[in-house]
């Protein structure tokens, strides 16, 4: 999956930024509270994540001030190498992703400005083969450690649940 563009609205310390992004690796770098740690966040938030090490409740993501914050991610979707798009019911280059917090504590996501479930996001990004429940995708700032400390066992199950190994072993085993 390729992230094209960020777009942080009301999110944390961001007004409004749009971040583009290029295919392979993205380095984001600055000093201390210049928003790289809010980036990462509002990627994991559009995604569908409901945990963050920064607040209890999603609803505290929204800047100070605001009713509402909005993180959209443009998803690359335009014909690959193989000659198919990623996600081939949507005849289109690029899909936008679009999750709403509201400060009441709801919150909703939309696909190409249409709304739609929790549920229907996850199955669009296993389209893309990723899984945002998977903490080795995305990794918070508290988790490398955390993910140092567990079990060997644990560990092995996590980093085969990462590259796909686990459904290999249920088809298996």
């Amino acid at each position: 999956m390729l992230i094209r563009e960020v777009i942080l609205e009301n999110f944390m310390s961001y007004e409004y930024a749009r971040i583009p992004l290029k295919e392979g690796v993205n380095v984001v770098c600055g000093p201390n509270g210049s928003g790289k740690s809010s980036l990462l966040l509002g990627i994991c938030v559009a995604l569908g994540d409901t945990y963050t090490e920064r607040s209890k409740k999603l609803s505290d993501l929204i800047r100070w001030g605001s009713d509402t914050a909005r993180v959209t991610l443009n998803l690359n979707n335009s014909v690959g190498e193989n000659g198919y798009r990623s996600v081939p019911q949507y005849n289109m280059d690029e899909i936008t992703l679009t999750r709403t917090l509201r400060v009441d504590g709801k919150y909703g996501f939309q696909l190409n400005q249409r709304n739609v479930s929790k549920t229907e996001v996850v199955e669009l990004l296993k389209t893309y083969g990723f899984d945002p429940n998977n903490m080795l995708i995305i990794m918070h700032q508290a988790m490398p450690s955390r993910f140092a400390n567990i079990n060997p066992k644990e560990r092995l199950l996590i980093l085969e649940e990462a590259v796909g190994f686990d459904s290999f072993r249920r088809d298996v085993l």
